[in-house]
């Protein structure tokens, strides 16, 4: 082999393992992230604030809100593409109305039709309601195909708080009341520190496994 191939393929190995280490990093970020997010949440699930208490903390998300008030007349929405023990649904998010806008309150999950047309059918609950959940940051769509939404459906793919105060034409509180409506408790993450920890190991595992075969390859070069 060529004195220039041979630093060509040293280069790509070097290459490759940079890329690698960089990853395995990440994850290690990513799961003491998740990690801190999830002692918070051990810590604030129990405490449980009013509506006051909530607008005076800047990152109210993991708190426990107790609230009473009336539902906005016809103004449930269905989150799309939600899963739930692998099935299909929606997540009813309806608007609660309180002196300092709508608060966005999820009551829980819905299956979906299989004629995408049709649209769960839902009693609104009369007169006041008292409502006891958790504080949850509002679900954006990991990826959006763009367009603004058609405002005459129901259906939505997403819960920022500028798209609710335009389908609802009122304030909407920067944050979601989760109830818990399913017998299981809502957790913050869907993936576990633990799951990014194993995919650190495997990107080191990786970059070890690169210069392996390259310390092999090279080896048998000379030999020949």
């Amino acid at each position: 082999m060529s004195i220039g191939k041979s630093w060509g393929l040293l280069a790509l190995t070097l290459l490759m393992t940079m890329l690698m280490v960089t990853m395995g990093i990440w994850q290690l970020s990513r799961a003491d992230d998740k990690r801190q997010l999830l002692q918070e949440w051990q810590q604030r699930r129990d405490i449980a604030l009013d509506l006051d208490e909530t607008l005076a903390i800047d990152n109210p998300f993991g708190y426990r809100l107790e609230v009473s008030g009336l539902y906005l007349a016809g103004g449930d929405l269905f989150l799309d593409n939600q899963m739930h023990e692998g099935r299909a649904g929606y997540r009813l998010i309806r608007p609660l109305q309180s002196p300092y806008g709508l608060l966005a309150v999820d009551a829980g999950w819905w299956p979906a039709d299989p004629d995408r047309r049709r649209l769960p059918v839902v009693a609104v609950p009369e007169g006041p309601v008292q409502l006891n959940g958790v504080l949850v940051r509002p679900y954006r769509p990991p990826l959006s195909l763009g367009g603004a939404p058609d405002p005459q459906t129901r259906r939505i793919s997403g819960l920022d708080p500028d798209l609710l105060r335009a389908r609802w034409g009122q304030r909407t509180l920067p944050f979601v009341l989760r109830l818990e409506t399913e017998g299981t408790e809502w957790q913050p993450v869907v993936m576990g520190p633990e799951r990014h920890l194993g995919y650190a190991v495997q990107w080191f595992a990786m970059a070890l496994a690169v210069w392996v075969a390259a310390l092999v390859f090279y080896r048998r070069r000379h030999e020949t």
